[in-house]
């Protein structure tokens, strides 16, 4: 393989640290320590593509939630396995391009991937898209969408569709391994959840769909598997539907029962954004009068009776950048109940830190309400928020060893817990965090539980100096760690 071909892997490295693409997956030191050890990691990797030893050990499932009781299984893998994936799909993007029609508006790689970097853009893009279709036609609109997409993609049909299109046979065959050992190595099917770059993987999955929309004459849009279908009679597109859905089952995958139907012309306009929202992003880029109040009148709209998820987001990040405090209270009385908005409110919150006194009682009180039930991301995200925003709490710090100390949840939240209480901890904490490392087994749980150890001064050099010359997983994080660095927060 050349080394253009390892370029891509210089740009999946860049992607990655610079928090694109793993926002779901957050880092408690931002790879802080693959960054500092990169010549050395990324020879490793070139080893491991060259040889064809690709392919992950082992995959977490986490299950982030979609909404207050659904959730999504995200596969998180380790930065070697993460960045070997997004390697050879890179490296075959430019091929897939090409066959993508313009009405495709996820994951595409038109000036060598930038158009990449920007999926919620892409998303607004179609909507703003489809809006001006229904303004300048009175078309009805066939909506669908594929149910589970990424865990009922066919790998072995995906291995030729990705040989298809002229891939180097040698991606092609790393890749198909990788994608096999996915499977075998966790409980997941598919392709993983998580990395962008999947989703250039399922662009080329649903080549057929698209083709068959276009050749149909109709207008067509997509991101990822939400499809909508644009004509003045209702029988042709249900004539559509029932032929996407034949097209769907070849491929081993099922339309959507719950989320496929087909609007009238006036019924239409609210399947896409609202009109309202770009007035008032509008309203406020140029400074016009008024606009913030039309902003917190959405907001209110949004969080009354059947409370809209797209419109909270949509206001809180405006509202957070306007300094505009009047959510606050909305936002810590529903950190548990809306927890799978958690990363939106606390992103809101963080803006307001004269008032972090308060936000830490909330916080506490959360965690409270939290222990002993499944709300594993809404525990990471608040302790992510407490590390970060450095709210010191005795109260927190006897939740986070609960969470630490429980090994039946996942291992995300314990990695924050542990990174919090090197924070904040007492003497008689470093030296029962130097205990739960030697009790630990899971190899991203001691990484943590290593970094704050450090940031508890009660971490010894002799330990660091054994495991940086050891080929164990914590060999980077130790080398990183004899340095004597300024540990950054977490993002």
């Amino acid at each position: 393989m050349s080394q253009p071909f390892f370029s891509h892997l210089d740009m999946a490295w860049g992607r990655l640290f610079h928090g694109r693409g793993q926002s779901e997956v957050p880092d408690i030191i931002n790879f802080a320590d693959t960054n500092a050890s990169w010549g050395d990691i990324r020879a490793e990797i070139v080893t491991s593509i060259k040889s064809g030893h690709v392919g992950p050990d082992y995959v977490e499932i986490l299950d982030i939630p979609k909404n207050a009781v659904a959730v999504r299984p995200i596969a998180r893998l380790s930065v070697h396995d993460r960045l070997v994936y997004d390697t050879l799909i890179f490296s075959m993007a430019d091929l897939i391009e090409p066959h993508l029609r313009d009405g495709v508006y996820s994951a595409r790689w038109k000036n060598k991937g930038k158009l990449f970097w920007s999926p919620v853009n892409s998303w607004v893009s179609m909507q703003k898209h489809g809006v001006k279709l229904m303004e300048e036609t009175p078309f009805q609109l066939a909506r669908t969408d594929v149910t589970s997409f990424y865990e009922h993609i066919d790998v072995h049909t995906l291995g030729i569709d990705i040989e298809s299109v002229g891939t180097n046979l040698k991606i092609v065959e790393r890749l198909t391994t990788y994608l096999r050992m996915f499977q075998t190595s966790s409980h997941a099917w598919g392709i993983p959840q998580g990395p962008d770059s999947s989703a250039i993987l399922a662009n080329l999955y649903l080549l057929p769909v698209d083709e068959f929309v276009h050749r149909s004459g109709m207008h067509y849009l997509r991101y990822s598997d939400d499809m909508m279908i644009f004509d003045t009679d209702r029988e042709t597109l249900r004539n559509t539907l029932l032929e996407i859905n034949t097209i769907l089952r070849s491929r081993r995958l099922s339309m959507s029962s719950t989320k496929t139907d087909i609007y009238e012309h006036n019924q239409s306009l609210s399947q896409l954004e609202d009109l309202e929202k770009d007035a008032i992003n509008y309203g406020i880029n140029i400074g016009e009068g008024g606009a913030e109040e039309r902003l917190y009148k959405l907001f209110t709209e949004a969080v009354e009776g059947v409370q809209r998820d797209r419109d909270v987001k949509f206001a809180l990040f405006r509202m957070g950048r306007l300094k505009d405090d009047r959510a606050i209270p909305w936002a810590l009385k529903n950190l548990k109940d809306s927890h799978h908005l958690a990363s939106q409110l606390l992103s809101y919150l963080e803006r307001f830190p004269a008032r972090y006194a308060t936000i830490g009682r909330w916080y506490e009180s959360t965690l409270y309400l939290a222990a002993g039930h499944k709300y594993d991301y809404l525990e990471q995200r608040v302790l992510q928020a407490a590390t970060r925003q450095e709210i010191q709490s005795t109260d927190i710090r006897d939740l986070a060893w609960g969470i630490l100390q429980d090994r039946n949840k996942s291992n995300l939240p314990r990695e924050f817990a542990a990174r919090y209480l090197g924070r904040v901890s007492t003497v008689a904490d470093g030296q029962l965090l130097r205990r739960e490392f030697e009790d630990e087994s899971n190899v991203n749980v001691r990484r943590a539980l290593l970094v704050a150890m450090y940031e508890a001064r009660s971490v010894s050099r002799t330990l660091l100096r054994s495991l940086a010359a050891s080929d164990s997983q914590l060999t980077w994080v130790s080398r990183y760690l004899l340095k004597d660095p300024l540990i950054p927060l977490p993002r």
